[in-house]
């Protein structure tokens, strides 16, 4: 056999092949490479052979656009493309509100639950933490007598007794009358501004050099349980002198200080799950677009907020992909 006719053969045993293929895997489209007319090709004539190359690929290109336009033929049935900046904004405002509109319900449902019990949280301990605040700033302004610890403070005795700290609103008190009256305190404090003020509040407890304000001072290195009562103007060195009103204050502000706490942390991982719901829908968005499952998405990478730290109740922002 000649070698013009081997190469014959060989180039129509792989056109068959080629054909074969494009047939069984790709829908039915005109093939200019049927047997018959490849049977007539004069293959001794080089440019024959680009011919039937060029043919080829031809063929290739309009299987693929058949199969393009079948995709976003399906895409298109599913609805309208959602707009991934569009879904962001609003779950950024409202989490869950991209992710329902982007059509994944669930994942809605996720977020704005978050929204619903960090809300409900931050509002409960807000609150309480501003009502005790609310009573032991009352307490304060009927059991202590900022002018007395002035006079105190003033006087020979202060001598003996460690002072670290000016007395906060001082110079409005002294610019203010003496009085015992329920109201004087607030009254000679309010122009005060508002930090300086809030240190008036939280000092008059927490160090032992303001306690010949409180109305109830007593010694306590005496032998029975309760001690002495004492004038302030006897407070010869504040370390040796308590009172129990001071104290019950002290806790109560304390245990204020702990719920508001509390709430600006519950406040932060409500942004935390604004701005993790926000790049959640515009992931969902433009997943949507491409015509992916919500399995598909779910295998992607997920964000998630912790505990962890060496106290392990520091909140953490995690991100981790599950593994299959």
């Amino acid at each position: 056999m000649s070698s013009g006719v081997r190469y014959s053969a060989i180039v129509i045993l792989v056109a068959t092949a080629v054909v074969t293929s494009v047939d069984a895997t790709e829908p039915e489209v005109a093939n200019p490479l049927s047997l018959p007319w490849l049977a007539q090709v004069q293959l001794d004539r080089p440019a024959d052979l680009a011919t039937i190359l060029l043919a080829q690929s031809s063929t290739t290109d309009a299987v693929d656009s058949v199969a393009t336009t079948t995709v976003a033929t399906d895409v298109r049935a599913q609805g309208p493309v959602k707009s991934p900046k569009r879904a962001f904004l609003m779950s950024l405002l409202v989490p869950g509100t991209g992710e329902f509109w982007a059509g994944s319900k669930k994942r809605a449902a996720l977020f704005f639950g978050l929204e619903m019990v960090g809300l409900g949280t931050y509002l409960s301990w807000d609150g309480k933490g501003n009502d005790l605040e609310d009573e032991f700033r009352a307490r304060a302004d009927t059991t202590y007598n900022p002018w007395n610890y002035l006079a105190w403070r003033d006087s020979r005795n202060s001598r003996f007794s460690s002072i670290t700290h000016v007395l906060p609103c001082s110079s409005f008190v002294k610019a203010a009358p003496y009085s015992s009256n329920r109201d004087a305190v607030p009254n000679a404090i309010r122009n005060c501004p508002g930090s300086e003020k809030q240190q008036f509040y939280e000092l008059i407890g927490k160090y032992d050099q303001f306690v010949s304000g409180w109305g109830d001072v007593y010694r306590d290195d005496r032998d029975d349980g309760e001690g002495n009562r004492v004038e302030f103007t006897e407070v010869d060195s504040a370390e040796n002198f308590q009172s129990a009103t001071r104290l019950s204050y002290e806790i109560d502000r304390d245990e204020s200080n702990k719920y508001l706490k509390r709430a600006s942390n519950v406040l932060g991982l409500i942004l935390v799950n604004h701005v993790l719901s926000s790049i959640d829908a515009a992931r969902v968005a433009r997943a949507r677009g491409l015509g992916q499952d919500e399995a598909v998405i779910d295998r992607r990478t997920r964000f998630g907020v912790a505990l962890g730290g060496s106290s392990g109740t520091t909140p953490l922002l995690m991100a981790y992909r599950p593994i299959e």
